[in-house]
């Protein structure tokens, strides 16, 4: 059963409740409504990286690839050695039709040791004729 949530219900929220509700949403396959919960944590704390990768997990889950992009790329600037978030910030470009731009955060995984998925996107984006 989708949640209800209204404005008012959402602004009355503490930052934190938010948060965890929103992971709740998420968890529970309402990626849109997760995104709604967490905007306002992200405009109060828009450098924390929990929240950027919560936000960029509930956009990109809910096909919302430029806002998952912005969301990883800030990840990325907060946290440049995870190789969780530059792969993530690989598949939303990757979704995107944007492979060659995916593939340099594909190949900065793979150099962290994320996968060797990432290894093999790289290989197929660097392939004559793709």
């Amino acid at each position: 059963m989708k949640p209800t949530l209204t404005d008012e219900k959402i602004e009355a929220m503490e930052p934190l409740e938010a948060f965890r509700y929103a992971e709740d949403l998420l968890e529970s396959r309402f990626p849109r409504e997760a995104a709604r919960v967490l905007r306002p944590v992200a405009e109060l704390e828009p450098r924390n990286a929990a929240v950027c990768e919560l936000m960029g997990r509930a956009h990109f889950a809910a096909a919302h690839l430029g806002p998952a992009e912005q969301a990883f790329r800030t990840l990325t600037e907060l946290e440049p050695t995870s190789a969780w978030a530059q792969k993530a910030l690989g598949l939303a470009l990757d979704r995107q039709s944007r492979h060659g731009e995916g593939a340099v955060h594909h190949r900065l995984a793979a150099a962290m040791g994320a996968s060797e998925r990432d290894a093999t996107r790289v290989e197929l984006v660097d392939r004559p004729g793709a």
